[in-house]
């Protein structure tokens, strides 16, 4: 890791030397375009100016989603600096985020504001789709400051499209096939969209339908219908109202040790139904003064069905569950601006968060858990500005939860912004926590009793960065080193033999790990028709206390397992005439798993390092009124055809191709 630390802080200085040799912004080149001003909301919950933000940050936009004829957010997310992200199997099978290192529920995932995290931190991040989504804020490192539990390593939020000008349709269909087994893989779209000065709308639905990559019971199929209604009243009041519905069913044939070393079940499934309902209302009291209210809705329903096939199964298991959340939330931004050399924004506010969990399960006995719990808190975040070059932002957040007490999250970062250079330089350092799941919180089953007086997880972060341009922003390069130390993370410890007189609970706070590392990112765009971008991670983790458990699985003094030492990935965007090609590639170093093929003796082993190659060519087609309307467009994925794993002894997916149009008018 000093090697890492080294050559990042070589790379700061040599960025800054380089910046002040080519006066960094004001570089020109023939045609340049003009260039707004990238904002970002969820760092601060204001309108805020890229460059303002202290903590590092990524925008992802539709036309980056639509560049890569993505189907899903996690193919997305899996290119960002700092995340990995691995996958069962194909479309439908569990996907989770390690954000720098963190646990797979350490991320925070809003839509339009509404929290869609199940209680805990867990996200099915495989039912995510790309429908109507206008743009991806992704803010990393702890946010609890603003947003309370589970934004432990990071938010990602994602904003639905608005309805503006004439009444638009457009209309999307790709079919494809995979190599593997030569199964079918397709994609449907629809959205209707239009608005007025009063009024938008936009509304759209969407299907993927994927019969897998195994011989049997491996299809998944989506459905989702996202919709968005905006309303101004007057010029000092809008309304917003937002709904997602996700209806999906996935089939999977595997058990815990993979389908490569365990009979193919071939009826298991689950199925799952995710509401999500928000709305928001902004009033401009005055010139200096907002007042946003909002109120969210969460619901998520899912049932799981594995019935008994002789040879696979000891016994039919059914299992049923149902989760939500409700929440209330009020803040106030007040600004003030005596001068150009002075500007503020205070933003204060006070949140409620109802939780409902209701759980049944049938196997070798029927057991049922109904809990509920509730948290309010209370926040506030300072975020100043000097001559329009240094940047302060501070907040803390006070949580009172019905289950774990009182918690206290600050937050802090620094922006030093050098025009005339194009550099800008950054710090931040927080302290992020992650409630406990209600699993964890509540069990009381035959095998397993939940701990009520569980400490949230904690982590503490800290990080640096430098951010350089050069050539009018056509030529950029963003660094960051970030430390991060997780403690109190919650561990299952087995009862103890022979058991005591008094049952004591499975759950306890005894795991404590670190992780750091280096996120680059570049982007150069010699042409407005060309554009290239690299992002890389190095990554080092480490389990620094095993909390005496001796597991497999979270060694002490060894690295944290499918977090691989070095990411990278890569892409290139090209447009002539009429057509478009877009190429991505992702290189994953080797990385420790677990093979659970001998449950009594679980062995560590390592996943070899691999390197995937995508890409899209579409052209434009002049059918009806514009050459805009009609664009055929053919998309290949892993078209190397590399074998590979993700998860050790799952398999995933091979070469595949897809064949589309999409039509606009």
């Amino acid at each position: 890791m000093r090697r890492f630390a080294e050559g990042f802080f070589g790379l700061v200085l040599w960025l800054l030397f380089m910046g002040t040799a080519t006066g960094g912004g004001n570089g020109e080149m023939p045609g340049e375009p003009v260039v707004l001003d990238e904002v970002v909301v969820t760092a601060t919950r204001t309108e805020t100016p890229a460059r303002e933000v202290g903590v590092s940050h990524e925008v992802i936009t539709k036309e980056e989603i639509q560049a890569r004829q993505a189907a899903d957010v996690a193919e997305v997310l899996q290119e960002v600096a700092g995340f990995t992200l691995m996958r069962t199997g194909s479309l439908g099978s569990q996907t989770v985020l390690f954000p720098r290192g963190g646990e797979s529920n350490h991320t925070l995932v809003l839509i339009d504001g509404v929290q869609v995290n199940l209680g805990g931190g867990d996200f099915y991040w495989e039912t995510l789709s790309t429908d109507n989504i206008e743009r991806v804020e992704v803010v990393r490192g702890p946010q609890s400051a603003l947003y309370g539990s589970d934004a432990l390593g990071g938010v990602v939020q994602i904003f639905t499209q608005p309805g503006v000008g004439p009444a638009a349709l457009e209309v999307s269909t790709s079919h494809g096939i995979r190599s593997d087994e030569g199964n079918y893989l397709g994609t449907q779209r629809l959205r209707v969209s239009g608005g007025k000065d009063d009024m938008g709308f936009s509304a759209a639905y969407g299907r993927i339908d994927d019969e897998g990559i195994l011989e049997v019971n491996n299809a998944f199929e989506n459905n989702t219908l996202s919709t968005r209604f905006d309303f101004y009243p007057t010029s000092a009041w809008d309304v917003t109202l937002t709904g997602r519905l996700v209806d999906s069913r996935y089939e999977y044939p595997t058990e815990s040790a993979g389908d490569k070393f365990s009979p193919l079940d071939p009826h298991q499934n689950e199925r799952e139904l995710d509401t999500v309902v928000g709305v928001s209302s902004k009033v401009m009291a005055a010139s200096w003064w907002e007042n946003v209210f909002s109120v969210g809705y969460h619901r998520n329903q899912r049932k799981i069905r594995d019935p008994l096939d002789l040879g696979v199964d000891f016994v039919d298991t059914a299992s049923k569950s149902t989760e939500s959340r409700t929440t209330f939330d009020y803040h106030a931004n007040v600004s003030w601006e005596t001068s150009e050399a002075f500007r503020t924004v205070t933003t204060f506010g006070a949140e409620y968060e109802g939780e409902d969990y209701d759980q049944e399960t049938r196997d070798y006995a029927v057991t049922r858990l109904r809990a509920d719990r509730s948290n309010t808190a209370g926040y506030v975040q300072e975020h100043v500005s000097f001559w329009g070059r240094l940047h302060l932002t501070g907040g803390v957040r006070f949580e009172d939860n019905t289950e774990f007490g009182g918690e206290v999250s600050p937050r802090g970062s620094v922006a030093l912004d050098l025009h005339e250079t194009g550099t800008r330089l950054r710090f931040a350092a927080g302290r992020g926590i992650k409630e406990p799941t209600f699993y964890e919180n509540f069990a009381d089953d035959p095998w397993t009793l939940g701990n009520p007086d569980l400490e949230p997880e904690t982590a503490t972060s800290w990080e640096v960065g430098v951010d350089q341009s050069w050539l009018k922003d056509r030529l950029s390069v963003h660094l960051t080193y970030f430390d991060t130390r997780y403690e109190d993370l919650i561990a299952y410890v087995p009862s103890p033999f022979p058991a005591p007189p008094e049952r004591l609970p499975n759950f306890f706070n005894v795991q404590d790990a670190r992780s750091r590392g280096i996120e680059g990112q570049a982007e150069f765009r010699p042409r407005d028709a060309l554009a290239l971008g690299l992002n890389i991670t190095f990554l080092d983790t480490e389990v620094i206390d095993d909390g005496g458990l001796d597991s497999v699985a979270f060694t002490e003094d060894e690295e944290l397992l499918r977090r691989p030492e070095t990411t990278v990935s890569g892409w290139l965007d090209w447009r002539w005439k009429r057509f478009r090609t877009f190429v991505k590639g992702l290189y994953v170093g080797s990385r420790d798993d677990v093979d659970y093929r001998d449950w009594a003796s679980p062995e560590r082993v390592q996943l070899s390092d691999y390197f995937l190659l995508d890409t899209v060519v579409s052209c434009r087609v002049p059918w009806g009124f514009t050459p805009e309307d009609l664009e055929v467009f053919v998309k290949g994925s892993n078209i190397l055809d590399e074998d590979y794993e993700d998860v050790f002894g799952f398999s995933t997916p091979g070469a595949s191709f897809m064949l589309g149009l999409s039509f606009k008018r």
